[in-house]
């Protein structure tokens, strides 16, 4: 099946003239109906992807260095902005973090999921506001028809994270961008949301860039994960490899990291240090001052990105990892 959206060899930096890029070297697809889920600590590139993938990045000081961004062939990368501002809310849509900040408190919830309607389709206010009640139906908001005409601080969280997705949603898009979109609810809600994407993904056929840190969240909705340290992807492929079998460092330090259910064994394991700053990022591979397999040419080259089959890879001078561990012992 062709990706949707295939990006390939993504650099971007915020500093002109900086001998290291922000985001470096990224390459990752999404096919139709599939579910990609960008992984990593905060600080580590994921939402200023997905920020330059919608075009949503100031220019300056953003600036893409290099690479290409293949929406239905497509080149993003290479388009004016009227025809990315075309793409917005029509064939690409986002769900942000926080649905607070980014919905507009001077105008009605109905008012808001139109706006989208009416930018993109030759319809009438009448039809924008009942497609926009069909909407709210559509992402089960209780007593839709009175909340049309509600403002965002009437709402509860949850109730204002269905009104993003169903303005992301409004106008059928092929590729939804979630950006931590789970992050500001309580569990509860939080499985409903994901539920509801899950559901609404199946009917439509939608691809979806999932970003989180939360591996729980990936277990239940992903079908691939990229796993994304310092502005690099040292980690990819399908999420039954990537939690059955990590081959990077820092992809089995975040498994380590993470609670479990059972009985306590001893301490949770943790990552050494923080992410390095972009000026004094090594030459090498970016992880190796918090590896404990690190060596000096670690630091000093970029290693390759190593395939394991079925779309499985880690960029690691030592993957696979098991056979490295044996012959240490």
């Amino acid at each position: 099946m062709e990706p949707v959206l295939a990006v390939k060899d993504f650099s971007l930096t915020f500093k002109a003239g900086a001998e290291t890029n922000l985001v470096e070297s990224v390459s990752f697809s999404v096919s139709p109906g599939k579910t990609l889920c960008i992984v990593g600590e905060s600080g580590c590139g994921k939402s200023v992807t997905s920020l330059a993938l919608m075009g949503l990045l100031p220019s300056p000081p953003a600036r893409i260095v290099s690479g290409t961004a293949e929406f239905n062939g497509r080149n993003l990368f290479a388009m004016p902005e009227r025809a990315r501002a075309d793409l917005r809310g029509n064939e690409m849509a986002m769900i942000f973090q926080e649905p607070m900040t980014s919905l507009n408190p001077a105008f009605t919830v109905g008012q808001q999921i139109a706006e989208g309607i009416m930018r993109h389709r030759d319809v009438s206010k009448a039809e924008a506001r009942a497609e926009a009640l069909k909407m709210l139906e559509w992402v089960r908001i209780p007593a839709p028809e009175k909340r049309l005409d509600a403002y965002p601080h009437q709402l509860s969280g949850g109730m204002r994270q269905r009104v993003m997705i169903a303005m992301a949603l409004a106008n059928r898009p092929k590729l939804l961008i979630a950006d931590e979109p789970t992050t500001a609810l309580d569990v509860t809600i939080q499985a409903q949301i994901l539920a509801l994407v899950r559901q609404i993904q199946a009917e439509t056929g939608t691809a979806m860039i999932l970003i989180t840190h939360d591996l729980g969240v990936v277990a239940e909705v992903a079908d691939d994960v990229a796993v994304m340290y310092a502005g690099r992807i040292v980690e990819s492929g399908p999420v039954e490899a990537i939690f059955g079998d990590p081959q990077h460092p820092y992809t089995i330090g975040l498994f380590g990291s993470v609670p479990s259910l059972g009985r306590r064994q001893g301490r949770l394991a943790t990552i050494k240090g923080a992410v390095p700053p972009l000026d004094l990022m090594p030459k090498g591979c970016r992880f190796a001052p918090r590896c404990p397999l690190a060596d000096s040419r670690c630091h000093d080259e970029v290693p390759p990105t190593v395939p394991f089959g079925d779309g499985h890879s880690a960029a690691c001078w030592y993957a696979p990892i098991e056979q490295t561990m044996e012959a240490r012992q």
